[in-house]
């Protein structure tokens, strides 16, 4: 477990370097520059010489080669720049907008599972009666509908006609229902229909046949057997989600205002803050990587033969 451990983190230096080298050299040949977009965002426009010298003070004037290998070299020392946009420490900006969109990212999952597991099971126990098409009807809508779009739905009926909940903003539990709640209708609707299938896959195999034999209740057979089996690859599938989340949830952040890193990278891509893009790269490569990881792990721990196979590697 340790040797597969230390392999697959071994194995994340080589992605983060390719991630950090294409995601850079994009930035580098982005038709606009970080200093022309700040004064653009003033309403100013200097003459070419004040601009010219700002990018050289900032070595922007330099070819690819020696950007990338001067950024590299702070990066690793722990010093990732300061945004062009607000003179602001990245690192400073990362720390205190992360653990944000963390936040949202695992209370959307923690929705998704309290609701996506009763009614995956519900689906699968009553397969092809009313209730399972029920349950596949609203996963099909969801699946389909814009995250955007079910936000804003939310925003309107919950902040705006019924004012149970605040509309934007960020800091408390109140704040955090809405924008968590948006991301989790996908998620749900994506993984109950997921895990109907599992277990569907898990009732039709010979082992359940034969607990039956033996006597076994069908509550003892589901809890213990069924289910966990079917939750394996869904545990992996999550672990792919959970990365999608973290990247993916600028929009919903920018439209409750939540303060997290998504809405920071969104901004950053508007007036090209080159710094605080690439920072946001590779720390979303770095985090995606290492929940995936996380996910295998467990999977090797809840299942036997994955543990054999790794001790035959």
């Amino acid at each position: 477990m340790l040797r597969y451990f230390f392999r697959r983190v071994t194995a994340l230096v080589p992605v983060v370097f390719i991630v950090s080298v294409f995601s850079f050299a994009l930035l580098y040949m982005a038709p606009s520059d970080p200093i022309t977009m700040k004064y653009a965002k003033r309403g100013e426009m200097p003459p070419a010489e004040v601009i010219a010298q700002e990018k050289a003070a900032l070595g922007l004037d330099k070819g690819f080669v020696q950007q990338y290998s001067n950024w590299l070299t702070k990066a690793l020392q722990g010093d990732w720049g300061s945004s062009y946009d607000t003179n602001q420490q990245v690192a400073e900006i990362m720390k205190s907008k992360l653990p944000n969109t963390v936040l949202l990212t695992f209370s959307a999952v923690l929705i998704m599972l309290v609701f996506a597991y009763p009614l995956g099971i519900l689906a699968a126990v009553y397969r092809n009666r009313w209730i399972d098409y029920a349950i596949r009807l609203f996963s099909f809508w969801g699946t389909a509908m814009p995250t955007f779009w079910l936000g804003l739905l939310l925003m309107y009926w919950m902040g705006v006609r019924l004012r149970l909940l605040p509309v934007m903003g960020s800091g408390d539990f109140k704040h955090l229902i809405l924008p968590a709640t948006s991301l989790a209708i996908w998620l749900i609707a994506l993984y109950c229909r997921r895990i109907r299938s599992g277990i569907v896959a898990e009732i039709n195999k010979d082992y359940v046949t034969g607990l039956k034999a033996r006597g076994y209740s069908n509550t003892r057979i589901y809890l213990r057997h069924i289910i966990p089996n079917a939750s394996i690859s869904i545990l992996v599938m999550l672990g792919l989600s959970i990365g999608d989340l973290l990247g993916g949830s600028m929009v919903v952040e920018v439209i409750f205002g939540w303060q997290g890193i998504g809405s920071v990278a969104l901004e950053a891509v508007a007036y090209r803050d080159y710094v605080v893009l690439q920072a946001y790269v590779v720390w979303m490569a770095i985090i995606y990587t290492f929940v995936n990881l996380a996910a295998d792990m467990l999977v090797c721990l809840i299942n036997p033969k994955v543990r054999l196979t790794e001790k035959a590697v």
